[in-house]
């Protein structure tokens, strides 16, 4: 099976937009045919000892929330540990750990703690996979914050704004403002789900978009109960494989929130002859090169 991996170069521009300068999908079949083709990339581009965030797959990786009470900042990523040992599906000895607060927006509550939880050597497989090819590592990140990367770029939605990213099989919702990410949700429903019926039937579309809208509802519901956040300023929908506009339409008329389709056109400067869609497929990877020094 080929499978591949989107490799994006974006830098900062002098009006304060961020430049997306080169998009590539490099694909490969063995994990020594990746390694062969992103050091030919790096060549070509002129590209070697750049600094380079590489984003985690969606199912490499465990997000949870835990209960930390108040322990010290020392003891807290052990007390962590503990606490997924029994809920990730492999050794928790093989696991590298890292920790993360939201505080809720309006109220007193604290924070709620959530863990990512990952096998070390897949990390490690990364690390060296960028260091043979001559890049240097900044970070490694999740797709949550790519995400949440790319809503900040959004600063004229006062109330926040939600991003639902509709992958071939999947979708993900990441819910951000002010650039903290509150919430993400993952969804069963993808692109393959619509597509069989964006050509003309409307009322078969709308029965798998129904569980969307259920799915989102309940999202918005959960970030307003739980973290007394408001309902976002838009939601973006970032379609890839095929642009159907009854999707947005129908998002529209039952969320109680503005739905746009997702544009890059007034928040970054992309090459001129660059496609929405393709864009689309390149998100995560543009999410993690918008990763700024001091996140």
């Amino acid at each position: 099976m080929q499978t591949g991996t989107s490799v994006v170069l974006v830098a900062r521009g002098r009006e304060g937009l961020p430049v997306l300068q080169q998009v590539d999908w490099q694909s490969f079949v063995s994990a020594e045919e990746r390694s062969k083709a992103l050091k030919s990339f790096v060549r070509q581009a002129g590209l070697q000892h750049r600094s380079t965030v590489a984003v985690l797959s969606l199912d490499s990786y465990e997000l949870m929330q835990v209960e930390l009470a108040d322990l010290p900042a020392a003891e807290r990523r052990e007390a962590a540990r503990w606490q997924v040992r029994e809920i990730i599906d492999f050794p928790v000895e093989q696991a590298v750990v890292d920790l993360f607060d939201v505080a809720p927006f309006g109220g007193e509550r604290k924070p709620l703690t959530y863990v990512v939880a990952a096998r070390e050597a897949i990390l490690r497989e990364r690390v060296q996979l960028l260091e043979a090819a001559e890049l240097s590592l900044a970070a490694i990140d999740i797709p949550e914050f790519a995400l949440r990367n790319i809503a900040e770029l959004f600063v004229d939605d006062d109330r926040g704004t939600a991003i639902l990213y509709l992958r071939e099989q999947d979708g993900l919702l990441t819910i951000s403002r002010d650039g903290i990410h509150y919430l993400t949700r993952s969804f069963s429903s993808g692109m393959n789900d619509l597509l069989p019926f964006a050509d003309g039937d409307y009322e078969a579309l709308t029965e798998q978009l129904d569980s969307i809208v259920l799915e989102l509802q309940r999202t918005f519901d959960y970030c307003e109960s739980t973290y007394q956040l408001p309902m976002v300023s838009r939601l973006l929908v970032a379609q890839t494989d095929r642009e159907i506009p009854a999707v947005i339409t129908y998002l529209n008329d039952y969320l109680g929130t503005r739905v746009e389709t997702f544009r890059f056109d007034s928040v970054m400067v992309v090459p001129e002859d660059s496609e929405p869609l393709e864009l689309n497929r390149h998100l995560l990877a543009i999410g993690g090169a918008l990763r700024r020094e001091e996140d």
